[in-house]
């Protein structure tokens, strides 16, 4: 959850960094755009202005020219009045234009070129008003002199202006083509801009929606884990608790009220009131405690006992940890269990290692009964017959020879179940030190015990290479010897007996019988006769000890020599099971863990 939401938050900072750059840019390109715009709008104004303050100054000009012919034809001086005022108004026109022309040098040198010729024309036109009604010849000829060059002055600065307001509309065509480029582009850049932020709106509205489903989701493994965790404290018998170091102040669950036999959230958790549950004899102790966990910010198993309201004793542990969050605040994390019942169960569980450990001793005992004290009259039975056979068996009958076959016999097969009995013993007892040992070299063991056996039923015996393994090497010699001395002991009398012994390494999934264990890894090592076989109904049972399948007077044995090896496949965490058919055959398989 944490990672979550520093993933989470992280991500949201990267967008947000990234949207307000992108914002930003946008900013400034939209803010450029509108500031060209204002600019090829003012240049566009600018130009119209220029153009229309030509128009004026030359109207200005014409309008002086009207009045001063005004004047000279009714030489009113009436007229003289306007034509000043015209004069004063073409001096502000050509002040304005050469305010406007400023950042046009062409233009400048073109105001420059006009205002000599206005100049010059003015003083031509001055010259008018200063001639009296009553002019003499050199007056006239001069006047229709100044009149004639005023007129081409006229006609010059008509050319100039023209010449400067062609200049002025290619400066209009071009600015005009740039405002319409710009206004062209305006709304691309407008629709751009509004999908860049819907783009990032439905960007963010996404990531949004991404993290609030992993919050409900990981809120609902939250909530399961609490109602979860809130079950466990009832079930195991346990509660939670928070001491916040920084205020002094503790937090307690539902459950820890519970162990206290009373109602969750009864009453404030403190110190003093937690000291009311207290067995009076621990109450120092437990005193102790709290002052340790103030000190020292930590809290080892510790043990006391409570009382309950109804009067019940139960003996508790706690333990504590020391948490320190991101903010700084010191708090002890704590468990206090109910082990009362524990407690018990493991009195109660050395009560019984108790009486395992004498029952140990016991078989101990009979073992050693077994192995010197009943055997010692068994010897002396045997002794007996021998002698008996040597000595007076030419003097009995013929039951009498009967009888005493049959006593030797019996004597016999308590000798071999004696025996059987002390090796099953011996093999429940596993060894704990495993060695490293070498399956070929128990396999050649074994072939070499029962060497006279197998040539006397001139049996096969086939096998593969065997690994190297960790085991008890005499436990694996007497399974190689019992498997093999099975098989030879049921095979069939019609039939040379043939024994296979292979071996593979499995994974315990891919075999019937280990499916369970998964990806775990096992020896198999597999025992496979032509002998006589058995129903696959008896699978299990001839595992089992004393277990026979056929009469005494068929076959030899005690019934102990598979139950022997399935305990010492016990004794090596492995497994023995048998497959067979009647008539055709038995396979014995032993899985050895890896």
């Amino acid at each position: 959850m944490k990672n979550l939401k520093l993933k989470s938050t992280f991500y949201h900072k990267i967008i947000f960094a990234i949207s307000l750059l992108i914002l930003l840019v946008v900013g400034v390109i939209t803010i450029k755009h509108i500031n060209s715009i204002s600019a090829s709008s003012k240049l566009l104004m600018h130009t119209y202005e220029v153009n229309l303050e030509l128009e004026h100054l030359y109207s200005y000009i014409k309008d002086s020219e009207n009045s001063i012919r005004g004047y000279l034809i009714s030489r009113d001086t009436v007229y003289l009045k306007p034509y000043r005022d015209d004069i004063k108004q073409v001096n502000k026109s050509f002040e304005l234009l050469q305010e406007l022309t400023k950042d046009s040098p062409k233009q400048q040198k073109n105001l420059d070129f006009l205002y000599k010729i206005i100049n010059t024309r003015n003083l031509y036109m001055s010259s008018y008003s200063n001639f009296n009604n009553n002019f003499d010849v050199t007056q006239n000829i001069t006047f229709k002199k100044n009149f004639n060059e005023s007129g081409l002055l006229l006609a010059a600065i008509r050319i100039k202006l023209n010449e400067m307001v062609t200049i002025e509309e290619s400066f209009l065509k071009q600015r005009n083509f740039n405002y319409n480029s710009q206004i062209y582009l305006t709304p691309i850049l407008t629709l751009s801009i509004l999908f860049l932020t819907l783009l990032l709106l439905v960007f963010a509205y996404y990531q949004t929606t991404k993290d609030v489903e992993k919050l409900q989701a990981y809120n609902f493994k939250l909530n399961k884990s609490h109602f979860l965790s809130y079950q466990a404290e009832i079930l195991s018998e346990f509660g939670t608790w928070d001491l916040n170091l920084n205020t002094n102040t503790i937090v307690c669950s539902d459950n820890l009220y519970r162990i206290l036999g009373v109602a969750p959230q009864s009453f404030q958790a403190s110190q003093k009131n937690f000291l009311k549950f207290i067995h009076p004899e621990d109450i120092p102790f437990v005193t102790r405690i709290f002052d340790k966990i103030v000190a020292d910010e930590n809290l080892p198993n510790s043990y006391f006992r409570i009382i309950k309201p109804d009067g019940a004793v139960r003996l508790v542990r706690s333990v504590g940890k020391l948490f320190v969050d991101q903010l700084g605040n010191r708090t002890i994390l704590g468990v206090t269990s109910d082990i009362t019942n524990e407690r018990r169960k493991t009195e109660l569980l050395e009560e019984r290692n108790q009486e395992l450990e004498q029952r140990i001793k016991e078989l101990n005992e009979f073992n050693h009964v077994a192995s010197h004290d009943l055997q010692e009259p068994l010897r002396k039975i045997q002794t007996f017959i021998s002698r008996i056979n040597e000595k007076e068996k030419e003097n009995l009958s013929n039951f009498g020879i009967e009888y005493l076959s049959r006593i030797e016999n019996a004597a016999n097969r308590m000798r071999t179940l004696i025996n059987d009995l002390l090796q099953y013993s011996r093999t429940s007892r596993p060894e704990k030190n495993l060695e490293i040992t070498d399956l070929n070299e128990i396999l050649n063991d074994s072939l070499t015990e029962l060497s006279q056996n197998i040539e006397n039923k001139k049996a096969i015996i086939n096998h593969e290479i065997l690994p190297t393994i960790e085991a008890i090497p005499f436990q694996m010699q007497q399974l190689f010897s019992n498997m093999l001395s099975n098989s030879l002991k049921y095979s069939k009398l019609t039939s040379t007996p043939v024994i296979d012994i292979n071996y593979t390494e499995i994974t315990a999934k891919n075999e019937p019988h280990l499916v369970e264990y998964g990806q775990k890894k096992y020896h198999k090592i597999t025992f496979t006769d032509n002998g006589i076989g058995f129903n696959q109904e008896h699978a299990d049972k001839i595992f089992l000890l004393f277990n026979r399948l056929h009469g005494k007077s068929e076959y030899n044995g005690t019934g102990v020599g598979l139950a022997i090896c399935k305990k010492i496949a016990e004794n090596h965490k492995g497994f023995i099971f048998a497959d067979s058919k009647l008539d055709e055959g038995s396979t014995f398989t032993v899985f050895i863990p890896v």
